[in-house]
C-alpha cells in the first residue's frame, strides 16, 4: 500500500470537530490502497472548557497501530502563556497573555522552537528518515503545520498537500484590523503562507470559494474536498422518548460574524405573540466559548426559562439530541458564500428538519436547498410564521 504521512494537530480522542476530517481519512483511505501514518499531539483530558486545551500532557510518545492506519501521539507541554492561563484563568493578566501570544506568533516564522508543538515536526522528520512515504498531507489550522511540511519537502523531497479546513490569511471573517498586533501578524501571515505553500503539489479546501482565494494568493492549484456525512454515526444512537417541549437546538461553535441575534429576536417575538409555554432553545457546548455564551444570554435576556447554554457533552449525547430535537438551527454567514460549518452535514444525517436563519445565500443555502432537508429564512416575520407552523405540528404530535 502507498504510505501517507499526515501531520495534524487535531485527531481523536480530541472531541473537537476539527478532529473529524483527518479521522475520516484514517478510517477510509486504506480502502483505496493508502496507508496513513498520522503525527498529532496527545489529547488526554476531556475538553469541557477552553482551558483544557492548554493542559500539559504526560511525557513520552504513544505509538498506536490500528486496522489500516497508525498514529504517533506527541506529548504537549504548555508554554508560559498556557501556564498563566491555567493558573489565573482568562480574567487576569490579559495584556501579558496577549503579548506572549504575539511573540509566539511572531517568532514561529523564524524558529520552530517558538511553536509549543514543534515536536510534531521532529517526529515527522524522523519518520521520513525511516519510511519511504509516497506523499504527505498537512492539515491546518494551526497553519504553521504547513511550515513543517514545507521544510520536510525541501529536505526529503516528499510531495505534499496543504489541506485547509478554513482559510488562513485570505479569510474574510477574521478580524485583522482591530489592533496593531493583529495587523502585523496578518501581514506576516500573507508572506509566509505564500512561502510555505509554494512547494505544495496542490491545496485542498473545505469549499470551492475558500480554495479559490488560496489559489489566487499562492498560485497553487486548489481542489474542494468537502466535509462529508457519516450516516452510520446515528445507527447506534438509542431511541429515547421525544422531548416534551418544542425544542430547537444549535450545535457547534458560534462566531461573531453569525448574527444569532436575528433568530433570538424572532424567537422572543414568537413566544410573546403566541403566548408560548412549551419551547426551549438549546446551545449544547456553547459555554466552552464564554464570549459567545454571553452574546446569547444578552440577546435572550429576560427569557432565561426558554433557553439553555451548557458545557460540552459527549458526542453520542449530541447526536441523540439532534435526533430528538424538533428543529436544528444553523446561522448562516451573510455576505460570505464559501463558509460551510461541518455540523450542517451532521444535521442532514440526523434526519431532523433544519432551519437556517439567516441564510448565507451561498454554499449553505445550496446544500440545504438541494438536500431538501430544511428551510432558509432571512426575514423576521417569515421566521416567526415558520416557528408557529412548526409549533402547531409539535402540538399535533407530527414532529
Amino acid at each position: 500500500m502507498k504510505k501517507i504521512l499526515i501531520i495534524s494537530y487535531f485527531f481523536p480522542p480530541c472531541s473537537l470537530t476539527a478532529s473529524e476530517r483527518v479521522s475520516s481519512w484514517a478510517k477510509f483511505l486504506n480502502k483505496f490502497g493508502y496507508y496513513p501514518i498520522i503525527v498529532t499531539r496527545k489529547w488526554e483530558k476531556k475538553l469541557k472548557t477552553l482551558k483544557d486545551v492548554s493542559v500539559t500532557t504526560s511525557p513520552g510518545i504513544v505509538h498506536e497501530k490500528n486496522d489500516g492506519f497508525e498514529v504517533f501521539y506527541m506529548p504537549y507541554e504548555g508554554n508560559l502563556r498556557d501556564r498563566i492561563y491555567m493558573k489565573f484563568g482568562d480574567k487576569r493578566f490579559r495584556l501579558l497573555r496577549k503579548s506572549l501570544t504575539f511573540f509566539e506568533l511572531f517568532f514561529q516564522y523564524i524558529f520552530n522552537a517558538a511553536i509549543p508543538y514543534s515536536n510534531l515536526f521532529i517526529q515527522a522528520d524522523k519518520l521520513c528518515n525511516e519510511i519511504s512515504f509516497d506523499f504527505m498531507i498537512a492539515s491546518g489550522n494551526p497553519f504553521n503545520l504547513f511550515k513543517f511540511a514545507y521544510l520536510i519537502n525541501k529536505k526529503h523531497k516528499i510531495k505534499w498537500i496543504a489541506d485547509y479546513r478554513d482559510a488562513w490569511s485570505t479569510s474574510e471573517i477574521n478580524d485583522v484590523s482591530s489592533s496593531v498586533f493583529k495587523r502585523i501578524i496578518h501581514k506576516m501571515d500573507v508572506v509566509f503562507e505564500k512561502k510555505w505553500v509554494s512547494n505544495a503539489s496542490f491545496v485542498t479546501a473545505s469549499s470551492g470559494p475558500i480554495g479559490k482565494s488560496i489559489e489566487d494568493l499562492t498560485g497553487v492549484k486548489s481542489i474542494a474536498v468537502f466535509n462529508g456525512i457519516l450516516f452510520e454515526d446515528f445507527n447506534n444512537i438509542k431511541i429515547t422518548p421525544s422531548l416534551h417541549e418544542f425544542t430547537i437546538t444549535y450545535v457547534g461553535t458560534l462566531y461573531d460574524g453569525q448574527k444569532i441575534e436575528f433568530f433570538c429576536n424572532a424567537f422572543k417575538e414568537f413566544i410573546i405573540k403566541y403566548n408560548i409555554k412549551e419551547s426551549k432553545l438549546l446551545f449544547p457546548g456553547l459555554a466552552f466559548f464564554g464570549e459567545q455564551e454571553s452574546r446569547v444570554r444578552t440577546a435572550l435576556k429576560g427569557y432565561e426559562s426558554f433557553f439553555e447554554c451548557s458545557d460540552r457533552i459527549p458526542r453520542e449525547e449530541v447526536l441523540s439530541l439532534e435526533k430528538k430535537s424538533h428543529l436544528l438551527l444553523h446561522v448562516g454567514w451573510q455576505g460570505y458564500k464559501g463558509i460551510i460549518a461541518s455540523k450542517i452535514y451532521e444535521y442532514i444525517a440526523s434526519g431532523t428538519k433544519i432551519i437556517v436563519a439567516p441564510s448565507d445565500d451561498g454554499a449553505i443555502h445550496q446544500i440545504v436547498k438541494e438536500s431538501g432537508c430544511g428551510e432558509l429564512i432571512s426575514e423576521e416575520k417569515e421566521l416567526i410564521k415558520f416557528l408557529k407552523s412548526e409549533y402547531d405540528l409539535f402540538l399535533e404530535g407530527k414532529t
